[in-house]
């Protein structure tokens, strides 16, 4: 084997460790549009590349190839070897294409939604067995092989392989979600990992069908390209942002004589929030917030209000007179709904953190009079977190006397699901009194149908009144 080649299988190898990272972070991000991000689908996604990697070098290891013997043989008895490699690279380009292209993934959940699927976890599974198994098993088998090629004709490789592999993997995970998807966003760091990926497939051709993997290697880029466009995959785009955080778009809504009246702030894939010239379409939940809390607020003095989940920042949206704390983890966010979603810089009364919600109430020690929990806009993407009696609590200490929280959560109306269940118990067991539970739409009591679920506390002493026949004070009225 000649320095050259050696040299070669070692870029190779470094740049199948930056691409199977970098194809890592990358559907997890793009799952983000889809069925969120929490620790049950990351762990999904690693166990299938971790397993289907394992099952490629396995195969990579005891596969034998026409040619190869237990001597050192000549470089050509390697031309089959580094074909089938070349082969399954290509593959491999073809297949991180399809997998981490927006689109291309919308149109298969899509497919899957239409087939009847609607469990989180449902949707994961099937991604990643379609997905993810078989590109693990190439990058493993190709790994393997090039492995047993270095350290057959140089037992001192061994360690240099998989320094080689592991700085590979770093720079890919570092790079990935450091550098290129905040500068140059998700869609062209596709496009990025599939000219990686093409570069590792040319290197392992051989002289004779470079020109060959050289064309097909711009066709396929061309083809990424195409489907990670946004000009030519949807012309009517309304993207305004995507990357490691957030993909937001802003469209138009309720068009009338072919004038939108309002528009629409979708994050992750999911309705946020919505801006309308007329107050009777604003989201139900936003327009009893604003007039049945805000509105009723006294004007003695400024109020304190903590909006956990900033959306397009519309609770409090005409008030300039009370204290707003908007949280949001996206530290753009209030730069975009100012320049295209509310078209007005926030006014003075109204501040925005870019920070987790959850380690903000964890580390605050201000107290509120009203604190508005919008952190569940997604159906399938619930954070987890949040929904835990831990974090209720941390609410609860940071409401004022006679304080009020509004937590809006979409859900079933009439518990028709394990999580309405749950999270009322949850709820229930924090705030044991003075919780309202109210649904804002017309909906089916005997169906399992999801809608906007309003929870409300009231910050009051506790007070352990019950009439019975024997101890009733109940004449003296409620006033």
């Amino acid at each position: 084997m000649t320095a050259g080649l050696k040299y070669t299988l070692l870029a190779v190898v470094f740049l199948l460790g930056y691409t199977s990272m970098s194809f890592e972070l990358l559907v997890l991000r793009q799952l983000i549009n889809f069925v969120g991000s929490n620790t049950l689908i990351t762990s999904v996604v690693i166990t299938f590349i971790l397993l289907f990697l394992s099952v490629g070098y396995y195969i990579g290891s005891v596969v034998r190839f026409a040619g190869s013997s237990n001597r050192c043989g000549s470089r050509m008895r390697y031309i089959p070897v580094r074909r089938i490699m070349e082969s399954l690279a290509m593959i491999l380009v073809v297949w991180y294409i399809i997998a981490c292209s927006y689109y291309l993934i919308e149109i298969y959940f899509y497919l899957l939604y239409a087939a009847g699927v609607r469990s989180t976890l449902g949707f994961v599974f099937a991604f990643s067995a379609v997905f993810l198994a078989f590109p693990s098993v190439c990058l493993g088998f190709i790994t393997s092989v090039i492995g047993r090629m270095l350290h057959r004709y140089d037992t001192d490789y061994t360690g240099r392989f998989m320094a080689v592999d592991t700085i590979g993997s770093v720079l890919g995970s570092m790079l990935t979600t450091l550098v290129l998807m905040p500068l140059i966003g998700v869609s062209a760091t596709v496009v990025a990992l599939v000219f990686l990926a093409a570069v590792a497939a040319f290197l392992l051709s051989s002289r004779r069908r470079r020109t060959e993997t050289a064309v097909l290697s711009i066709m396929l880029l061309a083809f990424a390209f195409s489907v990670n466009s946004e000009k030519l995959m949807n012309p009517q785009s309304t993207l305004v942002k995507d990357d490691a955080v957030s993909r937001i778009e802003i469209e138009p809504a309720d068009v009338e004589k072919g004038k939108a009246l309002s528009e629409i702030m979708r994050i992750n894939g999911s309705f946020s929030s919505k801006i309308s010239v007329r107050k009777d379409l604003m989201f139900d939940y936003v327009r009893f917030i604003n007039e049945t809390f805000i509105a009723s607020l006294p004007q003695d003095f400024p109020r304190d209000i903590l909006v956990l989940g900033a959306g397009g920042f519309t609770v409090g949206l005409d008030d300039s007179f009370h204290n707003y704390t908007f949280l949001d983890i996206d530290k753009d966010l209030k730069n975009i709904a100012e320049q295209k979603f509310l078209q007005r810089p926030l006014p003075e009364n109204q501040k925005f953190i870019a920070e987790d919600a959850y380690l903000f109430m964890l580390n605050t020690k201000q107290k509120y009079d009203l604190i508005v929990v919008d952190v569940f806009s997604a159906v399938r993407s619930i954070p987890m977190n949040f929904v835990t009696a831990d974090f209720f609590r941390m609410v609860k200490d940071r409401l004022k006397p006679n304080g009020i929280m509004v937590a809006n959560v979409i859900t079933s109306p009439s518990f028709g699901n394990d999580f309405s269940r749950g999270l009322d118990n949850t709820l229930r067991q924090v705030f044991p009194q003075y919780l309202d539970r109210r649904v804002l739409q017309p909906y089916n009591p005997y169906g399992r149908d999801l809608a906007n679920v309003e929870y409300v506390y009231y910050n009051y002493p506790s007070d352990k009144t019950v009439y019975t026949q024997d101890k009733n004070a109940s004449f003296y009225g409620q006033w």
